[in-house]
């Protein structure tokens, strides 16, 4: 078993509902970053989360890692036989899709959290250091809103999509929102100069 893993640099994406009331609007009207604020804080409750991704930040900080394990043998330390900065991987540009499916109102709130951690692990069973060809990786890359640093939004080895485990190993140390208004009536939010185009920002807050 080989344990993939990118530490450094990252973000965390949550894109939610907001309720959009007479208050909220009356707010939106007045430019209050602190009344918004207090808002959003009052109706966290109510927000419906869209989508949620935790995403490595591709920096001179940010490093992959590969470690070799007894298949199922979490007492087995390991043998970290491959690591390498991000910028070296082979990489691509691609999109970034979320899907708008449920998403039905006008407005609607990203937070983008900004941190440092394990922002990616994976396993693979039957994979050790003899049998592993770290040329075979590949990053998926793109922009987000708010970040011209390429980010990672998938890894491939061998063509084949590699899922994140989720263990949520990182911490945070600031956010920040954005209030975006739906100009489109699209099946996805995409990133970067697409996004752009699809949404207006209302406003944005740093907390």
């Amino acid at each position: 078993m080989v344990n993939i893993q990118i530490r450094g640099n990252l973000i965390r994406l949550d894109l939610k509902t907001v309720l959009d009331s007479e208050e909220f609007i009356s707010i939106i009207n007045s430019n209050s970053h602190i009344d918004l604020k207090n808002y959003i804080k009052k109706t966290r409750s109510e927000q419906k989360v869209i989508y949620k991704n935790t995403l490595p930040v591709i920096d001179s900080d940010c490093e992959i890692s590969v470690t070799s394990f007894e298949n199922d043998n979490y007492y087995d330390d390991g043998y970290t036989f491959f690591r390498s900065n991000l910028n070296k991987l082979n990489s691509k540009d691609e999109d970034l899709k979320i899907p708008l499916e449920l998403f039905k109102n006008d407005y609607f709130l990203l937070d983008i959290k900004y941190g440092y951690g394990a922002g990616f692990e994976t396993e693979i069973m039957d994979l050790n250091y003899e049998n592993f060809e770290a040329e075979k990786l590949k990053i998926l890359k793109t922009k987000i809103f708010g970040n011209q640093k390429n980010i990672v939004q998938s890894l491939k080895l061998n063509y084949l999509n590699l899922v994140d485990l989720g263990r949520n190993k990182f911490d945070f140390s600031k956010t920040q929102s954005f209030i975006f208004n739906n100009k489109y009536d699209e099946a996805y939010l995409l990133s970067e100069k697409k996004l752009s185009n699809q949404v207006e920002v209302i406003m944005k807050i740093e907390w």
